[in-house]
């Protein structure tokens, strides 16, 4: 029994080496497939609807949404499911999902036909971070697990910055693409949808030809439960709500600031653009360097706490900002708080959720997606009541989140 445990604290640390490489990939690929699209999506609705710039406007919004709707609700059941029939399969499975939905997408003429393919890539790319996240849970130590949370963090922060790129650089091969250069009459080599589509499907080959992963109970550090009402359960519940609060707040920020760039700044694209860029880039190098760090000399509920509380004070101050500097600045302390608030949260999350790993990532997933989907849907409402607005209902939030954390505090 001894020589058994010994092997398998051998065996979880090779897999982790093994395997982690695999899932940053997994991470960027899937975050790329929803950024690729976010420059396209309206030129390709106005091929399908014409120049009704309304009806743009609108489905534009609508299929976002529905792709967001997608991932709220089958978020849960991917993460139960990886539980029950392991990671790989799970991850594997939604890549090609991704990949397939991206596809459909740059065939896509009609309106029905675009509803179809978001419908698809949310539906099936739903199940990449969850069970992503939960393996690389299993495969490191409780000391290791924040350090993997914040790489895999960064790994999908990059992706959404290099997808709009690819999106707008690619973009004539979606919107105008010569006949003759399709593959079959549909595939489109070097469409931007192609690109990323067949980079998730050789991720997922990788995965379906990598061994299983093997893990050692006395080392992959998931806390059992002590019951419904015990702490571990109070962690799960408080790490699920302040995940939700945080997706809340960066998503009006975004929002807000596109908003803010354009009628308030008067910045063209490339302006407000250029936000973006800058707090990526401080977003990755907060959770790569500084917030290890973190984690070796902070309490995970007073550094949870204290992200939340800059988070706060970045969307209050950008509701009374009206320069670019400022409003740069109260971005990037928003864009600091979420960079630490991911992984930390994704440490609490996964510190109490005990061997059901994939199911707790799946109720974060579906957290985030819920509070993505109130942000983004609030925020347009109420800028146009007052352009500071869903600021301070934002920095509300996060003040509550505050709150919640202090509680963590309690024995």
């Amino acid at each position: 029994m001894v020589a058994k445990e010994g092997a398998d604290r051998e065996a979880a640390p090779l897999a982790a080496v093994f395997h982690f490489p695999l899932l940053l990939a997994s991470g960027l690929s899937v975050a790329m497939a929803v950024g690729v699209t976010l420059p396209v999506l309206p030129f390709q609705v106005e091929r399908a609807l014409g120049t009704d710039a309304a009806a743009i406007s609108w489905h534009t919004g609508a299929l976002t949404g529905l792709y967001t709707f997608a991932l709220l609700v089958c978020s849960y059941f991917w993460g139960a499911l990886s539980d029950r029939i392991g990671r790989l399969p799970v991850i594997a499975f939604g890549l090609a999902g991704s990949s397939a939905g991206l596809l459909l997408l740059d065939a896509a003429t009609t309106l029905q036909e675009l509803y179809l393919a978001r419908l698809v890539s949310g539906a099936l790319s739903a199940a990449v971070l969850p069970a992503v996240l939960a393996l690389a849970a299993e495969t490191a130590g409780k000391t290791t697990r924040p350090h993997r949370f914040a790489v895999i963090s960064s790994a999908t922060t990059l992706g959404f910055l290099l997808g709009p790129i690819m999106g707008s650089w690619l973009s004539p091969m979606v919107l105008s693409p010569l006949a003759g250069m399709r593959i079959a009459g549909m595939f489109m080599p070097d469409s931007p949808y192609f690109l990323v589509a067949a980079t998730s499907l050789l991720i997922a080959i990788a995965l379906i030809l990598a061994p299983s992963p093997q893990k050692s109970a006395a080392d992959h550090g998931a806390v059992q439960s002590e019951g419904p009402d015990g702490p571990s359960r109070l962690g799960l519940n408080l790490g699920l709500l302040l995940t939700g609060i945080s997706v809340f707040g960066i998503t009006i920020a975004e929002v807000g600031i596109t908003l803010l760039g354009k009628q308030v700044l008067v910045l063209d694209p490339a302006g407000i653009a250029r936000f973006f860029l800058i707090c990526g880039v401080v977003m990755i190098v907060m959770q790569i360097g500084i917030f290890p760090i973190c984690m070796q000399r902070i309490a995970l509920p007073s550094l949870i706490a204290a992200s939340l509380v800059g988070v706060a004070a970045g969307l209050g101050l950008t509701a009374f900002s009206r320069t670019s500097g400022s409003v740069l600045l109260a971005f990037t302390l928003v864009s600091i708080g979420t960079a630490i608030l991911i992984p930390a949260l994704a440490t609490l999350i996964s510190t109490a959720a005990g061997p059901m790993q994939g199911k707790a990532m799946g109720q974060q997933a579906a957290a985030a997606n819920l509070g993505q989907a109130l942000a983004a849907s609030l925020t347009g409402a109420l800028f146009l009541v007052a352009p500071g607005a869903p600021f301070l209902i934002g920095a509300a939030a996060a003040a509550v989140g505050v709150l919640c954390a202090i509680k963590l505090r309690r024995p």
